[in-house]
């Protein structure tokens, strides 16, 4: 019998999260005496979170804004992604050598990656060219994963030229990566790598509106929208890429689950009971969007 554990998002205002509905119902469906709850905190008290973190009863933790950054010096290992990327969204315990050592990995940029090569028709034929909107920490796993999927051009758009200068000067080693100033594609350079094969939304649902956003920018050869807001339902860019037509959307909560499936692997190394994570999501969002009616 598997001792009790205790798993947290830590986080702040993370009350909306959906993370304790998807892994209490994978912990419950097999049979693991593990516990998964919020730890709601502004900022990263060193007592508090040492003491949570050396309770024998932590399992593990996600780890959420503002905090993938700050967690870092807490713990005693940081795995390559996670360095790369400067976050942290998922800690775990591991035993090594009768030592208790804390890892920090990042399943954000995975679940991003998976999400997009599901919906690809060839999965293994290189993408000529992605656009990362945001600069952001996601933002920053969005890069990640596109250099990870190999795809030759990525482009990273935000309001802040310097936020995505830093970012493309931190991955120029993994992929070609150039900022630009608009959606205006006619104005971009590397003119030969498009149309756009993969977008990634990292900005609020929001945050632009559909006359910001040129047909244009989602061409007429389909491709992949990953749209990491979950508000409103259908945003801006979902909208403009539904009528460009044959583009797949991505929604966040796709992605979610995606990362979640890898955060429960990681903790329990056994696989994740994704069927039953995916239905507890969606109970919990229809019933979310009738209490607010």
């Amino acid at each position: 019998m598997a001792a009790k554990k205790e798993f947290y998002l830590l986080g702040y205002n993370v009350s909306y999260s959906l993370s304790p509905t998807i892994h209490n119902a994978a912990f419950a469906v097999t049979g693991l005496p593990y516990h998964y709850s919020l730890f709601d905190v502004e900022n990263l008290d060193k007592d508090e979170i040492s003491a949570v973190l050396a309770d024998p009863k932590f399992g593990g933790a996600s780890v959420t804004v503002p905090h993938k950054l700050g967690i870092m010096p807490f713990l005693n290992d940081i795995s390559l992604a996670a360095k790369k990327i400067g976050a942290v969204n998922t800690i775990v315990v591991r035993d090594v050598a009768g030592r208790r050592v804390l890892v920090g990995k990042n399943t954000d940029w995975s679940g991003i990656k998976r999400c997009i090569e599901d919906r690809l028709s060839d999965p293994s034929a290189p993408l000529a060219s992605g656009l990362v909107i945001g600069a952001g920490g996601a933002a920053r796993a969005a890069v990640f994963a596109l250099a990870e999927l190999k795809v030759k051009t990525i482009y990273i758009y935000n309001r802040s030229r310097f936020k995505a200068e830093q970012i493309a000067d931190e991955f120029k080693d993994k992929s070609n990566v150039i900022v630009v100033d608009s959606y205006n594609i006619t104005s971009w350079p590397a003119q030969e790598s498009l149309p756009l094969g993969v977008i990634i939304g990292n900005i609020p649902g929001d945050a632009i509106t559909e006359d910001d956003i040129p047909l244009s920018l989602f061409g007429n050869e389909g491709g992949v929208l990953v749209e990491m807001a979950y508000k409103p339902n259908v945003t801006p860019l979902m909208k403009v890429s539904e009528r460009a037509g044959r583009w797949k959307i991505v929604r966040g909560t796709d992605v979610l689950l995606e990362q979640g499936y890898a955060q429960f692997e990681l903790w329990t190394g056994i696989d994740a009971p994704k069927d039953v994570m995916r239905k507890a999501l969606t109970d919990e969002v229809v019933k979310r969007n009738n209490d607010s009616r």
